[in-house]
């Protein structure tokens, strides 16, 4: 990749990292992974997941335990925050994505 390219990728990868929204997200991950009983609900929801994959005659039941497990996981606070940051910066890189993708296509169409 040429270095003028590169450069301007860094602008804007630098430019993403100054935003409140990434700060905001950096700050509530670090608050979510000093949880532990946040990573043990994470952990189960997981395991749930690939159990009902594994055993889906065992699936109503746990289903009922993956639910649990994720309305626990969706009603904390920090869990909740976090959420809603990491959306915040995932919708930044939509647009960017999309502002890139139509610039390219304007230029080679």
């Amino acid at each position: 990749m040429n270095k003028e390219i590169a450069d301007k990728l860094d602008e804007i990868v630098e430019y993403i990292k100054n935003t409140d929204s990434y700060k905001n997200y950096l700050k509530a991950k670090s608050k979510l992974e000093e949880r532990d009983d946040l990573k043990i609900i994470i952990n189960n929801i997981k395991r749930l997941q690939k159990e009902i994959i594994k055993n889906p005659s065992n699936k109503k039941e746990l289903e009922k335990e993956l639910n649990k497990n994720i309305e626990i996981l969706e009603s904390d606070i920090t869990y909740s925050e976090y959420n809603n940051y990491l959306s915040e910066v995932n919708n930044m890189l939509a647009i960017f994505e999309n502002k890139l993708n139509n610039y390219f296509y304007n230029v080679f169409n």
